[in-house]
């Protein structure tokens, strides 16, 4: 299964589309509320999992449990895909409903390797990713992510 968290209006066929938003419930959208954790999917079911201008729309204190919750779906070498508010771009803080913006090394939390992992990767969900990339796209003015889960 591939899965479209938090896809608004941008429903894919084929994806289980994932939003918050009770107006999309009968439009092919599954309506879960991603702050609310854990989440309704199971383990392994995740040969891909896409979120697009979602993850600075998530509580701050509730980002770990983002990531490990993804982790959890995934399948061993399956991706996370990710746009996310760059901290450069304006539009990062225009949005009220924006809870910050993020740099390359962000998600460093989650590579193994990195300092960021080494200092704090237990105490953030203790799961670990490949970052196969996560940088600024200058056409969209947002930072492109994508984080593959490991294979054992």
């Amino acid at each position: 299964m591939r899965y479209n968290l938090g896809c608004g209006l941008d429903i894919l066929p084929g994806w289980c589309n994932v939003d918050s938003s009770e107006a999309l419930r009968g439009r092919g959208v599954e309506v879960w509320d991603l702050e609310e954790m854990p989440w309704p999917f199971p383990d392994g079911s995740a040969e891909e999992i896409r979120a697009v201008d979602v993850f600075e729309h998530i509580e701050p204190k509730l980002r770990v449990g983002f990531i490990t919750e993804c982790h959890r779906m995934l399948v061993p070498g399956a991706a996370l895909r990710m746009q996310t508010a760059y901290y450069t771009s304006v539009d990062a803080y225009t949005d009220p409903t924006h809870y910050g913006a993020f740099t390359e090394q962000s998600f460093d939390f989650w590579v193994p390797g990195t300092l960021h992992y080494q200092a704090k990767n237990l105490m953030y969900g203790g799961v670990s990713f490949v970052k196969d990339k996560c940088e600024f796209n200058p056409a969209s003015g947002q930072l492109d992510v994508i984080l593959r889960r490991p294979h054992a």
